[in-house]
């Protein structure tokens, strides 16, 4: 329900403690030395299997921002106006994280076992996939697609910040087109970098549903950085009253939602590859069953869904900051569990099957990851008004409730 009321004094801008940022540069720190330390140490392996968790998990979050940008112009969604800025600033991410994605071609001989032109050869079904599992498809296909998402994550933004000084209309309406223009692009380039990034690490195995499950994530790991950050924001009064209960109501609700459709998707693709019974696709679960993986395996549904799910049902643990903030934090760490799980067990080949341990590196490489996703993400977010202020929707917005 809505009403038009005054607009208040908009804050000036929104900024990122001090104390984060040291804390986020320290990270970047430790996982640039773990990760140098895998690779002097004869541990290639291990070292860019735990870029790839972070640089695709930060890359996610880059895309996210632009993609809560697109739904939210094309749904006309009033209530997430005035925060507006934390996608925006997200999205800044795209071209340090596009490049960095692009450095996993580097270890490409550690990860994908395609890359080894020996094994194509002596392999009947990698070498019907050669088409288009070889290295300039890789380069070629996932970078295309991340400068369609750099484009995007360019104009959508710019147009809402324009509308800060002219107050047009017509730039609203304007994104309103690029959402669909991107939307279904992104549909496209998404399933293509998710293929080759991750799938592509056990190239005899596929899945129907993948991309549905990687973009569940994305979306569902998104939004909890989001409300992460709103839920900061409103205790220390950054947005001075533009973002309330009702809006990270909102937030808390979106991340209910997607624990519940992450927990259908992933059960949906366990019962079609257990039902049919196929070699080709079962493989992905056994593997994840055999070498000490299966105990990780079973974690992975209490993060992901038991908990985040049964803690969002309260009313009140969708209103209050505090309590939105920890289970925010909680999905982000569930996303970089379930990375490990789709990336670590796939390492080894052959005879050669990677087993299961405690992801001290890959953790800490991820951290590096995302505390310079954090910087980019700070600075964005400073350099910019705090609320678009002359978005048609700002009154709808400010007196929205449920």
């Amino acid at each position: 329900m809505s009403h038009s009321q005054d607009i208040p004094q908009p804050p000036d801008r929104l900024f990122v403690s001090s104390k984060l940022k040291a804390a986020a540069l320290v990270a970047v720190l430790a996982g640039a030395g773990v990760f140098a330390w895998a690779l002097l140490s004869g541990h290639q392996g291990l070292g860019w299997s735990a870029y790839l968790i972070g640089a695709f998990y930060t890359l996610s979050l880059g895309v996210f921002g632009v993609v809560w940008l697109a739904i939210n112009y094309l749904s006309k969604g009033v209530w997430s106006v005035t925060m507006r800025r934390i996608p925006e600033a997200m999205a800044s991410w795209l071209l340090p994280g596009g490049v960095l994605a692009i450095g996993v071609a580097l270890g490409s001989h550690h990860l994908y076992h395609w890359t080894d032109s020996a094994a194509v050869q002596g392999d009947e079904l990698l070498l019907h996939k050669e088409p288009f599992l070889n290295t300039g498809m890789f380069l070629a296909l996932v970078g295309a697609s991340l400068l369609v998402w750099l484009i995007f994550g360019y104009l959508i933004p710019r147009n809402s910040r324009a509308q800060d000084e002219s107050g047009k209309a017509s730039l609203s309406r304007a994104n309103v087109v690029l959402s669909a223009m991107f939307i279904v692009l992104y549909a496209v380039s998404f399933t293509v970098v998710s293929y080759y990034l991750l799938m592509s690490l056990e190239a005899h195995w596929f899945s129907t549903m993948y991309a549905v499950v990687t973009f569940t994530d994305m979306i569902q790991t998104g939004t909890a950085f989001v409300a992460l950050v709103a839920a900061v924001l409103i205790l220390r009064g950054g947005f001075g009253g533009f973002v309330n209960e009702n809006h990270l109501h909102s937030l808390a609700k979106m991340m209910f939602a997607f624990t519940g459709f992450w927990a259908y998707i992933y059960f949906c693709q366990y019962l079609l590859i257990w039902y049919s019974n196929i070699p080709e696709e079962t493989s992905y679960f056994l593997t994840r069953q055999a070498n000490g993986w299966l105990g990780y395996l079973l974690i992975l549904p209490l993060l992901k869904f038991v908990v985040p799910f049964v803690y969002l049902v309260p009313r009140n643990n969708k209103r209050k900051p505090v309590r939105v903030a920890a289970m925010a934090v909680l999905i982000l760490v569930a996303q970089f569990w379930e990375l490990y799980l789709l990336v670590a067990p796939a390492i080894g080949h052959g005879a050669e099957k990677a087993h299961a341990h405690v992801p001290w590196a890959e953790l800490i490489v991820t951290a590096g990851f995302f505390g310079l996703f954090f910087l980019v993400f700070a600075w964005s977010l400073s350099r910019h008004k705090a609320v678009p202020i002359k978005d048609p929707r700002v009154r709808q917005c400010l007196a929205f409730h449920q």
